[in-house]
């Protein structure tokens, strides 16, 4: 009786076993994770992997292709470097036109940000872009042609509401008139489609200077133009985009099936 009393102290004691080979599992994909993060050396990758299925009796992992997170560390890299590319040719532009202190480009979270102040684009209380300035909005227009990217058109004013001769009734409807106005006019001078472009109006929302002098309400009168990319709002507008032209493409078929069968 003793010994079997023991033997089943000894069976229960093992049990801590299971739960820490699962955390030993667990502690291993954690560091094959790391390690991936960490590196992007396909051979270096494939040799890692190799060692751990003969250590561990794994089944053999393919390194034919590398895993879909190396894949995401060289498309971050890619996008990053695209942005500079982006910036680099939007200052070329910008020199060109000896436009410094009026057009700015930067780089930010979700892609290229290029600043216009909107008194050298419109007159007051207007959305005709100025003839003198369509130059730099058609450089523009083929940089992102070249990038293929989503772009969002914002428009922006100063906190004074327009006067009792503007056409406007509030600054809301005069920024989202002004971010369509180069949107269209985008479109049109890059062949681009339409489908990859949004426009926004957000009226004195979003200072970026104190509206307290004419020298910070002329920098908040501005019109931004940002080409998206490296976050999941690309995805999203692409996604978006490539819904829209498989309408519209369905929609085109229709109407010219509809037609020839009207022909016959």
């Amino acid at each position: 009786m003793a010994r079997k009393k023991k033997h089943e102290e000894h069976g229960a004691g093992e049990r801590w076993a299971v739960p820490y080979a699962d955390f030993l599992s667990l502690l291993l994909a954690l560091f094959i994770a790391l390690f991936a993060i960490s590196t992007i050396d396909k051979k270096k990758l494939a040799s890692f992997v190799e060692a751990i299925s003969a250590a561990f009796s794994f089944k053999p992992i393919s390194t034919s292709a590398p895993p879909s997170i190396i894949e995401g560390v060289g498309v971050k890299q890619k996008r990053e470097d695209a942005k500079k590319k982006i910036k680099e040719r939007v200052q070329q532009i910008i020199k060109k036109l000896n436009l410094e202190g009026k057009v700015s480009v930067e780089i930010i979270p979700i892609g290229v940000r290029i600043r216009i102040l909107d008194y050298i684009l419109f007159p007051s209380c207007s959305t005709e872009i100025n003839q003198e300035y369509k130059e730099l909005l058609n450089g523009i227009a083929e940089v992102i042609k070249e990038a293929k990217l989503p772009v969002e058109v914002e428009g922006h004013t100063d906190d004074i509401p327009p006067g009792p001769t503007c056409s406007y009734p509030s600054n809301w409807e005069l920024s989202a008139s002004r971010a369509a106005a180069v949107v269209r006019y985008l479109i049109t001078a890059g062949n681009l489609p339409p489908y990859l472009f949004s426009a926004v109006g957000y009226a004195d929302t979003k200072p970026i200077s104190p509206n307290n002098s004419e020298v910070g309400r002329r920098l908040n009168r501005r019109i931004e133009i940002n080409l998206i990319t490296g976050t999941d709002k690309e995805a999203e507008l692409k996604e978006k985009a490539d819904f829209i032209y498989k309408e519209n493409s369905e929609e085109k078929n229709e109407k010219q099936k509809t037609t020839n069968e009207s022909e016959r």
